[in-house]
């Protein structure tokens, strides 16, 4: 959303700027032009190769020793503050309007220290789209403490908050007792450009994300067993990364055929997929509020969406898509066979998660709206330090 939002701002005449402090082994230029939008990468002290970011046990356990010993402890701080000293330069130089900062930061989860943001000279908008702790609870875990100090101290200390859904909002005001007001501003997408006629495949159906237990990914092959016996011509396309070994074990003997894992593939490979798919299923536990299902129904792609967390937001159900219980295989089955079986309702979701799509959450509209609200935030800014 940062790119697409950034890219889509200077379109429209507006200066953006991105810095960050990166992960190990991000990789990509310290500085670079992204279609006018200016970006730097700033890197921890300890970041000097060992590290691929390719999320291996090695370098799991290789970031745990470095934790542990507190050498990473130290770093982050001597890093953080040289981000901060970074951005309040530019607040001078670049004469800055507003600093947008989301709520999750991996600097608060490497420091077992609070991490404070000082005055930047500018206004400081919090966007949630779900912090660590958030994302903890959603999954039924304990917050860590030293994280939620953090992160509650940031939201305390921002001129302005909002958040990509009305659930995501509700939640986080929960968690960190917050009683200020919290604007939406939902994340959109670019709308894709494809070919007027795509000729679709009445049996594929598509799951496109992380293949991990929060998108649901094992209750999708739990219904896929279900499926495929059912509709032995039928194939499940799977496009990200996750185990695969552990995943095709939950198969059933002669079903292993009918799913395919492409693991990652380019944004014009993956929306030709979708558009040229029978369904596209999204069982998540937990989504802010996802880019997945809307790329899928932008495309005309029928689509199986989470009834957790902000799903209903996006998917009505039987209007313009499906939801369904994550944590119930065999609803998310039920689901599939009938978008398998019934064409016309089938088509007549797609079409409508399409044109949901185009007139709410096109990235080209989001802008005037984000502008807006900025706006607003800088005038208040302005009048309390004035």
């Amino acid at each position: 959303m940062v790119r697409l939002l950034g890219r889509e701002m200077v379109r429209q005449g507006h200066s953006v700027y991105v810095i960050g402090l990166y992960l190990h082994g991000y990789g990509g230029a310290d500085y670079e032009e992204d279609e006018g939008v200016r970006v730097w990468r700033l890197r921890y002290g300890t970041d000097i190769g060992l590290i691929r970011n390719n999320g291996s046990g090695y370098e799991k356990r290789l970031l745990q020793a470095l934790k542990f010993s507190l050498v990473l402890q130290v770093d982050t701080l001597f890093s953080v503050r040289r981000l901060f000293r970074q951005i309040r330069k530019m607040v001078r130089e670049e004469n800055i309007d507003l600093i947008e900062i989301p709520d999750w930061n991996t600097f608060f989860q490497n420091s077992f220290l609070p991490i404070k943001l000082p005055p930047f000279g500018a206004p400081l908008l919090v966007k949630f789209n779900g912090s660590h702790s958030y994302f903890r609870q959603e999954l039924g875990q304990k917050p860590r403490r030293h994280v939620f100090v953090s992160e509650s101290g940031l939201m305390r200390r921002a001129d302005a908050l909002s958040a990509v859904s009305h659930y995501t909002a509700e939640r986080t005001a929960a968690l960190f007792s917050l009683t200020r007001p919290i604007e939406i501003l939902y994340n959109s997408i670019k709308l894709p450009q494809l070919p007027d006629s795509v000729a679709v495949n009445p049996g594929k159906i598509v799951f496109t994300g992380s293949l991990i237990y929060k998108k649901g990914i094992y209750s999708l092959l739990k219904a896929w067993n279900s499926v495929s016996r059912k509709h032995p011509d039928a194939t499940l396309e799977l496009y990200g990364k996750g185990n695969v070994g552990s995943l095709q074990k939950m198969l059933d003997p002669g079903v292993a055929a009918s799913v395919r894992f492409h693991g990652h593939v380019s944004r014009e490979v993956l929306f030709g997929q979708l558009a040229a798919a029978a369904a596209a299923v999204f069982p998540s536990y937990s989504e802010c509020f996802a880019f997945a299902p809307m790329e899928a129904m932008a495309v005309g792609c029928a689509v199986i969406n989470t009834s957790r967390s902000s799903g209903p937001e996006l998917v009505t159900d039987r209007i313009n898509g499906l939801l369904v219980n994550p944590d119930d295989p065999e609803q998310i089955a039920s689901a599939i066979d009938l978008l398998l079986e019934d064409r016309a309702l089938r088509e007549s979701i797609a079409r409508a998660g399409k044109a949901t799509v185009a007139a709410r959450f096109d990235i080209q509209q989001s802008v005037p709206t984000h502008i807006s609200f900025y706006k607003k935030v800088i005038g208040d800014f302005a009048g309390a330090n004035g």
